[in-house]
This record gives C-alpha cells, sequence and structure tokens, in this order.
C-alpha cells in the first residue's frame, strides 16, 4: 500500500495550506467523486460522498461570513 502512495507524488497534506484550502479540495473532490459514484450506481457511496462535499461547502460558507463580520 505505501508503495502505491509513493507513485502518486506529493502527498496532499503537504500541498495544502490551511483549513479554508482543504475544505476548498475536498469540496471539489467529493463533488466530482459524486458524480462518479452516481455513474455507476454506487447509492451509499454517492450519499456519504455529498455528504461530505455539504460539510466542506458550508465550512467555506460559514468563514466567509466571519471574514465579512
Amino acid at each position: 500500500m505505501a508503495k502505491e502512495a509513493d507513485k502518486r507524488g506529493p502527498d496532499i497534506e503537504e500541498s495544502v495550506q490551511d483549513p479554508d484550502a482543504a475544505a476548498a479540495l475536498i469540496a471539489e473532490v467529493t463533488a466530482s467523486l459524486s458524480q462518479l459514484a452516481q455513474r455507476h450506481n454506487l447509492d451509499m457511496l454517492d450519499y456519504l460522498l455529498r455528504m461530505a462535499n455539504l460539510e466542506a461547502e458550508e465550512h467555506l460558507r460559514l468563514r466567509s461570513k466571519r471574514r465579512l463580520s
């Protein structure tokens, strides 16, 4: 398993510098993965990915609201 991770390049954690960037990346990736799950009728995976996507987007929405105050 570790050898497969080495083939993928740099660790994602190293490329994401702050919680907002992490939430934005998670929102983007989960949206794409959710579409993939839908195409292949993987209903539970689709549901879980959409939940993760909503959580990430909510984090970003709340952070931008706090910055406006």
